[in-house]
């Protein structure tokens, strides 16, 4: 609950700048390029994935404003009513940051997922398991799902790799 009503905070600190700040050196906007130079086109040069398509800056920009302006937070857990209704939203597509506990890391799948944070320890195979399903298989965007953990996840997530990959 915490954490929800801190990301709708930081959420629509992001939308008034992404909506009112231009072209100066400290803009949102050159913030943003500079993560897409940096992050983004080289990440997707090095996957060298042939479905995915190489793009420019120039051509998403236009884009930013109107992805921005569609996200919501939801809080999906046992005690919130957000509910991920896909169905409902099918035209538009659902834009959103869901933030939870064990009903978002037991088995429920995020539809489109494209980037987790996820601190939650566990070292139970399990758990881990289902959580390495998370992206799934994103053909022609591959190059823009990202994971964020800690060190500690990210040496289990390899241990179960490897005692998958053994068996």
């Amino acid at each position: 609950e915490i954490i929800s009503r801190q990301v709708k905070e930081a959420l629509a600190t992001l939308k008034s700048r992404v909506r009112l700040e231009r072209d100066s050196a400290n803009s949102i906007h050159t913030e943003l390029r500079r993560l897409w130079e940096d992050d983004f086109e080289t990440t997707s040069a090095r996957i060298n994935e042939p479905d995915c398509k190489e793009l420019c800056w120039e051509s998403i920009e236009e884009y930013i404003w109107p992805a921005v302006s569609s996200i919501d937070v939801m809080e999906v857990n046992g005690r919130a009513g957000d509910i991920l209704e896909y169905d409902a939203r099918k035209e538009e597509g659902l834009n959103v940051i869901a933030i939870g506990g064990d009903k978002l890391s037991r088995g429920l799948t995020l539809e489109g997922l494209s980037v987790s944070y996820f601190l939650r320890a566990s070292r139970m195979y399990d758990t881990l398991m289902q959580m390495g399903r998370w992206f799934g298989y994103r053909d022609k965007y591959l190059d823009v799902c990202r994971l964020y953990t800690s060190g500690d996840m990210i040496q289990w997530f390899g241990h179960i790799a490897d005692a998958a990959e053994e068996l």
